[in-house]
């Protein structure tokens, strides 16, 4: 027995040894992938996992939750917001149970920002106000100065400039009382931003470059991008298109060098106005496609250059860091130099290995049920991208007929292209609603049509010269595509006929809609109360041939009724497929 005691002894040491030696490359991981998150994003993911692999397979908390942040940060960079949510919560649950206030504080503040990447401004608010808070009563002043940094930019997106430039002078009266040079940037870009959306174009270039002149200095390229976007869009809009171009384009390479996606895309936008106001219309035209493909895989515009600015604000220094995993590492032994009396006291070599065995197989099952999620997520991932993508090339398509009909002449050539145009956005407005949507198989056919329906009134209102009114009553269906994609292109030639056609003598014209399921039926009606048709049975256009392929592929009775309000279509439907 103790024989048995002494190899005990001896055998958990060793362990504790090499899990001490496993935690210093732990730290040494984290420290490496928070220097590089804003420079090279991809290899900061690649190191922080490993860390959070090794930490977990220790029991390492403090670097685990480390971790957890540092791929948090990272994710919400590259733009994959739900992803950083996850990590960020993890890490707030572990910095809580370590009593890691200071770091408790950073990850209130970057949970801020990433709320304020999806919009939603007011978790954004309560977030960074959480971090204020804590940063107060812990006396950090560096800290509370970047928080309220990056409040003041959510303060901006919800239109209370007075609140949001108050924060900015705070920030940089406590960056000024501390010596921290390098945080200055940030708020000035922010007051340059402030001045730029007031017209004050004069004092908005001149904060933007003292914020370009501080991230230069301080190596901060990832922001300096933000500054030169600032500059360009004040040159341009002063007409000074050489300078704008210039900073434009050194926005663009650096967005290429660090691989900031949601970067370039802002910058592909801002050349391709400054080509077009050039005469460059090739060059605005590839531009422009360029910001039409990345934004729909990333962002929207309206967040790009607050999101650059509210990154990374808590940069922690090496030297600091060495001393918490000093003082970590000394921690750690005393909990190891612990646990060995209790094993030693307390458990027999018998439950030891029961333990082992039992968390061997719960790792399994958890490893199986990651991997069937993770292919699950997949195969959705998968049917998404190819309606993101099939989207994309309609849109493309879009654009190619209306720079031919811009060359065109001849006024029926140009409807006809129009036509076309408008009946690709309704195939193209199927796959978009497709892969926003959660359901990627199921289409709400009610929004569907009001926004297809909307778009072409707002499309055809200068050709009437008139407010063409909506009425519509669609029961809240969800279509497979295969039915909802005929509908769109029904409706689409119904009310472009409405509105060339119908609404000559008509001082308030309107459209009625109605799409309801009747006795096992889906019956669409489409109503104007406009001059009705002189010949229900004319119709050997393009168009009418449309209508009654996608009448008969949908295996559905269309018929055409003149009333004394206008004319009536109806198609009663047989052949659809509800989805739940």
């Amino acid at each position: 027995m103790t024989r048995f005691s002494l190899l005990l002894i001896f055998a958990l040491l060793a362990g504790c040894i090499f899990a001490q030696k496993d935690a210093e490359k732990i730290d040494s991981l984290n420290l490496k992938a928070e220097i590089l998150y804003t420079t090279h994003v991809e290899k900061s993911i690649e190191l922080s996992s490993k860390a959070l692999s090794l930490s977990k397979s220790i029991g390492y908390q403090p670097g685990e939750a480390f971790a957890c942040m540092n791929l948090a940060i990272a994710n919400d960079i590259k733009g994959n917001s739900k992803v950083a949510i996850n990590y960020f919560q993890r890490a707030i649950h572990l910095f809580q149970l370590e009593n890691d206030l200071e770091n408790l504080s950073y990850c209130y503040s970057q949970l801020g920002i990433c709320y304020f990447s999806q919009y939603q401004y007011e978790n954004a608010d309560y977030y960074h106000q959480k971090a204020i808070d804590l940063c107060r009563k812990l006396h950090l002043e560096v800290d509370l100065a970047n928080a309220l940094v990056n409040q003041g930019i959510t303060f901006t997106y919800q239109n209370k400039s007075r609140e949001a430039a108050a924060n900015f002078k705070q920030a940089i009266a406590l960056y000024k009382k501390n010596n921290q040079l390098d945080g200055l940037g940030a708020a000035y870009n922010s007051l340059g931003k402030i001045y730029y959306d007031q017209k004050d174009f004069e004092t908005a270039i001149r904060y933007f470059e003292r914020a370009s002149a501080n991230f230069k200095k301080y190596d901060n390229d990832y922001n300096l991008e933000s500054a030169y976007l600032g500059l360009a869009n004040c040159y341009f809009d002063l007409k000074q298109f050489g300078l704008a171009k210039e900073y434009a384009l050194k926005a663009l390479k650096i967005s290429r060098e660090i691989g900031a996606k949601e970067r370039e895309v802002f910058a592909h936008e801002v050349l391709s106005r400054i080509y077009f106001e050039e005469g460059e219309f090739k060059k605005a035209y590839q531009s422009l496609n360029e910001y039409t493909i990345l934004s729909d895989t990333i962002f929207t515009r309206g967040k790009s250059d607050a999101l650059a600015e509210m990154q990374a604000k808590f940069e922690v220094k090496e030297l600091k860091l060495k001393q918490q995993a000093e003082e970590k590492n000394h921690q750690w032994e005393l909990v190891i130099l612990g646990t060995i009396i209790f094993i030693i006291l307390l458990v027999s070599m018998l439950l030891f290995f029961l333990f082992r065995n039992k968390k061997r197989i719960n790792a399994l099952l958890e490893q199986k049920y990651l991997m069937t999620q993770a292919n699950l997520e997949q195969k959705e991932f998968m049917m998404g991208e190819v309606h993101h993508r099939v989207k994309n090339n309609l849109q493309i398509i879009s654009a190619i007929l209306d720079l031919q009909s811009r060359e065109l002449k001849d006024p029926e050539s140009i409807q006809l292209i129009d036509a076309s145009m408008n009946r690709i956005n309704a195939i193209s407005m199927i796959h978009q609603k497709l892969y926003q949507s959660e359901n990627i198989r199921a289409v709400q056919i009610g929004p569907y049509l009001a926004e297809l329906v909307n778009d072409l009134i707002t499309h055809f209102k200068k050709e009437v010269n008139k407010e063409i009114f909506l009425n519509s009553q669609c029961d809240n269906l969800n279509l497979d595509i295969e039915t909802a994609l005929p509908i769109g292109l029904i409706v689409a030639e119904l009310v472009m006929n409405a509105c060339k056609y119908a609404f000559d003598n008509q001082e308030y014209p309107q459209i009625s809609l109605s799409l309801k399921v009747r006795d096992k039926e889906l019956v669409l009606k489409v109503a104007d109360n406009g001059n009705g048709k002189s010949n229900i049975q004319e119709g050997t256009h393009f168009g009418a041939k449309l209508i009654r392929s996608m009448a008969r592929k949908l295996k559905a009775e269309y018929t055409e009724t003149n009333t004394e309000t206008g004319l009536k279509t109806e198609l009663v439907i047989t052949k659809y497929k509800l989805l739940s």
